[in-house]
């Protein structure tokens, strides 16, 4: 009986300890739980607010168009693309380590776990969204302040993929915005049903009607044939050479044609004239020329080469033969969007008074397209005369 009796006493001791620990941790939990909504919503206002920025971007982004001042800069459809693009990835990504960061202490529940793994996905989706914006076209993030440089360069450019392919990868990102709002709707549900509730803001990417919202499957479904049919969206080439100068300079300049100085239908290729360009006695001859990238794109490694061949009357004694003409070309590493670089070509061996044709040509990029032979301004040609 004794023995009865001691753990009828144990019992009543643990169980009444129990209950005091009940009751001196509610408050604590009610502490935690308040704490923890107070800094949660801050973070799902934030994610509301880029929520509603991205959509807005999404939705404008086909009638973005290209601006040029006065001052020669361009403001781009597609770097204002990018940059809208990145700066969701960048927040997003933030808004999913802040909400990673409010716990310990933990709040009841499961409420902070769903609330992370709900701006995991949507930072997931932007990014996604981002990938195949970029990959349609052909673009890529903006380099990060800050962030170590690279020299690597990129030569291979891969192909672009159709449409149907943006618009599939485009479509996937929207299920997983809608996703994301159907399971923030369950986590919001579960904290209110909380001992002591957890009170969410509404956070809603795709809002209804969910096929006319800008985030969803429907929606960004559609954005990929939207920005292909955009001219100012779309990847742009256009190199031209937009001056060009010799050393020893010209004595008289001959009749090259109009050297394109422009971007544009303003550009054109230069054939040479009967009447040559007379340069004082040299032995060499040094071409200066400009390289203008009037496109949307930067251009890795562009290639400028000149020809440099015999082009006297027939029955002309010949020079010497270093001085017969010949090829030499130089690299550019990359040319940024709207902007131009110059640069020297190696020097060419001549003879005093021989007459010569020079050939100036720029390996234009894929896709470089102006007029029908998809070349103008690429390319301009001379008539040099080696005066004796």
């Amino acid at each position: 009986m004794l023995w009865a009796a001691a753990i009828a006493f144990a019992v009543v001791i643990v169980v009444g300890s129990l209950s005091e620990i009940h009751a001196q941790s509610g408050g604590y939990r009610a502490s935690t739980n308040t704490g923890y909504a107070s800094l949660a919503a801050r973070v799902v206002d934030a994610s509301n607010a880029t929520g509603r920025q991205l959509a807005t971007l999404v939705k404008a982004a086909p009638t973005f168009q290209n601006t040029a001042f006065p001052n020669g800069t361009l403001r781009s459809a597609r770097a204002e693309l990018q940059q809208g693009l990145d700066q969701a990835v960048n927040d997003t990504g933030q808004q999913e380590a802040e909400a990673s960061r409010l716990v310990p202490p933990y709040p009841t529940g499961n409420v902070s776990a769903g609330l992370t793994s709900v701006l995991a996905t949507r930072a997931d989706a932007v990014s996604q969204l981002r990938s195949a914006v970029d990959e349609q076209l052909g673009m890529s993030p903006l380099p990060v302040a800050g962030a170590p440089s690279t020299t690597t360069t990129t030569t291979a450019v891969a192909a672009l993929p159709t449409v149907g392919e943006a618009s599939s990868a485009m479509a996937a990102a929207g299920r997983l915005f809608e996703r994301a709002d159907r399971a923030f709707r369950a986590v919001s549900s579960s904290a209110l049903h909380q001992a002591v509730p957890i009170r969410l803001p509404r956070s809603v990417w795709v809002p209804s009607p969910v096929d006319e919202a800008p985030l969803g499957t429907t929606g960004l479904s559609a954005l990929a044939p939207a920005i292909n049919a955009s001219d100012a969206l779309a990847p742009f080439h256009q190199l031209v050479i937009t001056a060009v100068g010799l050393s020893p300079p010209a004595v008289t300049s001959g009749s090259p044609g109009a050297l394109g100085t422009g971007c544009g239908v303003d550009a054109q290729s230069a054939a040479a004239g009967p009447t040559p360009s007379v340069l004082p006695p040299t032995g060499t001859v040094t071409v200066f020329l400009t390289v203008t990238n009037c496109g949307t794109v930067s251009e890795p490694d562009v290639t400028v080469s000149q020809t440099l061949a015999l082009a006297d009357p027939a029955g002309t004694a010949l020079p010497p033969p270093v001085a017969r003409g010949g090829g030499a070309h130089v690299t550019v590493k990359s040319i940024p969007a709207v902007s131009s670089t110059a640069l020297a070509l190696p020097p060419m061996t001549v003879a005093a008074g021989h007459l010569y044709s020079l050939d100036l040509a720029i390996a234009i990029p894929a896709g470089q397209r102006i007029n029908p032979d998809g070349a103008a301004g690429s390319s301009q040609q001379f008539l040099i005369q080696i005066s004796p």
